[in-house]
C-alpha cells in the first residue's frame, strides 16, 4: 500500500515534533534555514527582477512546491505583499495529529528559516505571518513580505512614512 501525496511528510513532521522542547524547535528552524539557503544556492537564482517583493514570493512558492493558487496574493502595495496559504501542510497535519499549537510550532520551528530565504532574494526584505489568521483557527494562514524598513532602507523612491 502506498502513501497518499504528503503522508509520509506527516508521518516525519509527527516525529520531529512529538515531545520537541522550544529549543529544540528553534534548532530545527537553524537546520531549515541552512537547508533553504543551500538549495536557493544551487538553483543559482539570479534576481532580476525589478520587483523584489513578487521576486520573493515566486522562490517562496518554488521552494515549498505551492502552486500560486494554492496561496494566492491577496493585497500588494509598493512596500508588502500580503499571501493567504491554502495548500497542503505537513506541520500542520502533525500539529493537529499532536494537539500542538501551530502558533508556538511555526513561530519556532520555521519562521526565522523563512526570512533567511527571503533575505536571499533581497537583504531589504522581510517575511511575517498573522498569527491571528493561522489554520487551523482560520482558513488560511495570512503571511506577507515586506520591506523592514529598519534594514538597510527601503527601494529607491519609497520612505518608511508612505512613498
Amino acid at each position: 500500500m502506498t502513501d497518499s501525496p504528503g503522508m509520509s511528510d506527516v508521518r516525519s513532521e509527527v516525529e520531529r515534533l512529538r515531545n520537541a522542547t522550544d529549543e529544540q524547535l528553534r534548532s530545527y528552524d537553524r537546520e531549515r534555514e541552512r537547508k533553504r539557503l543551500a538549495w536557493f544556492h544551487a538553483q543559482q537564482l539570479s534576481v532580476k527582477s525589478k520587483d523584489p517583493l513578487e521576486e520573493a514570493y515566486r522562490v517562496l512558492l518554488r521552494k515549498l512546491e505551492i502552486q500560486e493558487d494554492q496561496a494566492p496574493v491577496v493585497r500588494r502595495d509598493l512596500k508588502t505583499l500580503v499571501f493567504h496559504s491554502q495548500n497542503f501542510c505537513p506541520t500542520l497535519e502533525a500539529c493537529k495529529i499532536l494537539g500542538l499549537e501551530t502558533r508556538r510550532v511555526c513561530k519556532l520551528s520555521n519562521e526565522k528559516s523563512t526570512i533567511a530565504l527571503v533575505q536571499a532574494v533581497d537583504p531589504r526584505l522581510t517575511f511575517s505571518r498573522n498569527y491571528e489568521k493561522l489554520r487551523p483557527y482560520s482558513e488560511y494562514c495570512e503571511e506577507s513580505i515586506s520591506y523592514a524598513s529598519d534594514r538597510f532602507g527601503m527601494p529607491d523612491g519609497l520612505s518608511a512614512e508612505g512613498g
